[in-house]
């Protein structure tokens, strides 16, 4: 299991440094981080800290799981859709609702 999220930062006084942590998301300048995880949450096996914040969670994400085995399965929310090995919840069609074995499999 494995999350990313954005901290404020100050701005810096240099107009290019600054550029690399603004964060169009959050409208501000960030530093993100990413925690990968055992489920449950027992254990933390791997931190990324300081990353500049418009890097998207999928990329930091697939810089950090050259560290693991390639059939390494994790799950993670929408921001990581499109990576290998990677489960990410369903999602409610327009005008439709899910099925009870996707709403079971959302649940971790």
């Amino acid at each position: 299991m494995f999350d990313s999220l954005e901290q404020p930062i100050y701005r810096h006084s240099d107009q290019k440094e600054q550029q690399k942590y603004f964060s169009g998301k959050k409208r501000q300048h960030t530093l993100k981080s990413q925690m990968i995880g055992m489920p449950e949450g027992k254990d933390i096996v791997e931190v990324e800290v300081g990353v500049p914040g418009p890097t998207a969670d999928i990329k930091l994400f697939r810089q950090s799981q050259q560290k693991f085995d390639k059939s390494q399965p994790f799950s993670g929310n929408k921001g990581f859709q499109g990576g290998e090995n990677i489960t990410t919840p369903h999602k409610r069609k327009l005008k439709r609702e899910l099925t009870q074995q996707q709403k079971d499999e959302n649940k971790f």
